[in-house]
Formats: C-alpha cells, structure tokens, sequence
C-alpha cells in the first residue's frame, strides 16, 4: 500500500500479480482512491467471462453513437481483469489505442490482472503489451504466505456481516486456531466465503464449532486436510496464547527467509531489539513448561 501510495500522481501503468481471490480487484480500487484521479471514472472489464468480439465491443464501442470503455473511462482509471484472454487482434488495437498520436488516444491510467480464471482458452499477452506493463508489477502474497494478516481480515469480514447482512458474529480462539492452521488456497475470497457461510449456518454469536468450519470448508469445495479435526478439537487456549504462538511463527519463518534475526526485523520493520525480547520470552516459557503449544 505504501508503493501505491508513492505511485499515487504518477501517470504510469500498474500490473497486479498474485493467485486469484487475494485481493486483486481491492488492489485496483485502493491504486485509483489514493491517485489524483480520484474524481474522475474508476471502470473495469473481467475478459474472462465475455467473447472475443463483446469484450472488444466493451472496450472501443460497437458504433458511431455508442462509445465503449476507452473513452468512458476519460481522466480516470481502467482496471482490466484477465487481459491475457484478450485475442490478439484486440491486444494490438489496444496498443494501437494508448499510444496514437492523432488524439484518439485518451488520459487514461491502465491497471491490470493478467492472471487467468477460464482453462478455456489459453492466456497470453502480446510482446507490445508486456514492454508497455511491465514497468510496474505489484505482486500482492497469498494468503498462507501472510497469516498474520488472517486474523485481521478474519475480523474485517465479521464486521462486513454485521453491517451488511445484519448477522453480530465472533469466533472462538479454537476456531480462529483452525483458520490460522488452513492454507487457504482460494485466498481471501475463500475466507470470507466460507465466514459468511459459517455466519448463516451458525444459531449464537459466537462461532466456536471447528466441524462447522470443516463443513463451510468442504461446501466450499476447496477443503483440504486440517490439522485440526472435530473428533480432536484443539485444547482451549487464551486468546493471548494463540497470538503469542503465531507471532512466534512469523518471526521464525522471516529468519529463515533472511538469514539472520537482524534482516528479519528490516524486513518486518520493527527493532531488532523486539525481536529478541519476543524470542527470548518465549523460549524462557518453553523451557519453564508454559509456552503456549509446547
């Protein structure tokens, strides 16, 4: 978010990279919210869910007096969802489009997600398009590489519930054990798919029933083994445990990415300092017997 911060009055292209559901069209809105470009048209297509000539009539208009998104999106933003979809014909037009020099080309800031989401058709992106895209990739992580995030999201989604759907809901620290432990392979479209299921299904506000994860997880046809299962729930932690545990496994899985408890700090930007009191707390309970899953 500080790179889209940055890029925010530059006029240059943006390409998201990243599995499907992590958060591509959030990316594309918060690129265009914090741009100057704010006040004017933030439009976006998904090609995957059109034909090659609608997406092209999408895109330049299908007549005289009918304009298309090119020149809808005028002084602001075009988010192009699966543009590796788009037949090359169109692809060359686009080029074509963006860098005319006879005024058809319009002020517009492109934004893309080249990924594909349909098998039927094999993706790919012209060589004109890579060079011109290329500039500015904007890798979002999945979401098994950022747990610490779950929790948060976990969180923003009940919220999202309640005003939305009018359902009050929380999650019990086993539960919220067992999303922490799930690889989540859907992202966090998945995730918050399968709490709002949970939201429905659930009779109380507090959602402390694992095999009701399990069940949202398996309708949700993404279920995969967890380690935690509802014939052997987990053991009742504090929620003050659970967080211990997995600040621990954050801290763990940094200093193996960078070598060193001094890089790992960087790269989290925090004190090495901190890192070390955290370590040493927790290693000073794990040999005393109390660290929270030792």
């Amino acid at each position: 978010l500080d790179m889209l911060d940055r890029l925010g009055n530059a006029n240059i292209p943006l390409t998201i990279l990243g599995e499907a559901g992590c958060g591509e069209d959030n990316i594309a809105q918060y690129a265009h919210d914090v741009s100057s470009r704010r006040n004017k048209p933030f439009l976006k297509i998904n090609c995957a869910y059109m034909t090659e000539d609608l997406v092209t009539a999408e895109l330049f208009g299908s007549g005289s007096s009918e304009f298309g998104l090119l020149h809808r999106a005028e002084g602001g933003s075009l988010y192009i969802e699966n543009i590796t979809l788009l037949p090359d014909q169109t692809q060359y037009r686009l080029m074509e489009h963006i860098h005319a020099t006879n005024g058809k080309a319009n002020d517009i800031r492109y934004i893309i997600y080249p990924n594909s989401m349909n098998g039927m058709r094999e993706p790919r992106l012209t060589a004109p398009l890579i060079h011109y895209f290329n500039s500015s990739p904007f890798v979002i992580p999945s979401l098994r590489e950022r747990p610490a995030d779950i929790i948060l999201l976990t969180m923003q989604q009940l919220r999202h519930i309640h005003e939305n759907l009018g359902l009050e809901r929380t999650v019990s620290p086993d539960v919220m054990a067992a999303i922490l432990e799930y690889d989540w392979p859907g992202n966090i479209r998945q995730l918050n798919n399968v709490l709002e299921r949970m939201a429905f299904m659930s009779d109380n506000t507090l959602m402390d029933s694992v095999a009701l994860l399990q069940r949202c997880l398996s309708a949700n046809k993404q279920f995969r083994h967890m380690q935690t299962t509802a014939e052997h729930p987990p053991q009742p932690k504090l929620w003050k445990e659970l967080m211990s545990e997995y600040e621990i496994k954050i801290i763990n899985q940094y200093v193996a990415q960078y070598g060193t408890l001094r890089k790992a700090a960087a790269a989290l930007g925090v004190s090495h300092s901190l890192l070390s009191y955290k370590l040493k707390k927790h290693y000073e309970q794990a040999s005393a017997g109390t660290a929270p899953g030792q």
